[in-house]
């Protein structure tokens, strides 16, 4: 399939606006490593993510039913792009500070 100049102009348009409307929705915070290196989207340099927990499965806790025991990881979803940061340890949020 191919698309026109036109077409894909088009597209990026509304990827753009739909990708400023998610970041206006997310109340995303700032996070730095343990190093305390500021944490930034390695694909758009955004520096708000959206924290969770991943629990890491592996073959021999599955196969015995015990998959609560599995490590966890820490990831952080860029609130712009969406891309996904893997963690192996924790991270801390930064505090904003208002003057």
């Amino acid at each position: 399939m191919y698309y026109s100049k036109e077409q894909l102009e088009r597209m990026r348009k509304e990827g753009e606006k739909w990708s400023e409307e998610r970041e206006k929705k997310s109340k995303g915070s700032k996070y730095r490593s343990l190093a305390g290196l500021p944490i930034k989207c390695n694909h758009c340099q955004n520096e708000t993510f959206l924290h969770s927990r991943a629990l890491l499965n592996s073959r021999g806790m599955t196969f015995f039913n015990l998959d609560w025991l599995d490590q966890g990881a820490v990831t952080l979803t860029c609130t712009k792009c969406g891309y996904i940061h893997w963690f192996n340890l924790e991270v801390e949020e930064v505090k904003e500070v208002e003057e």
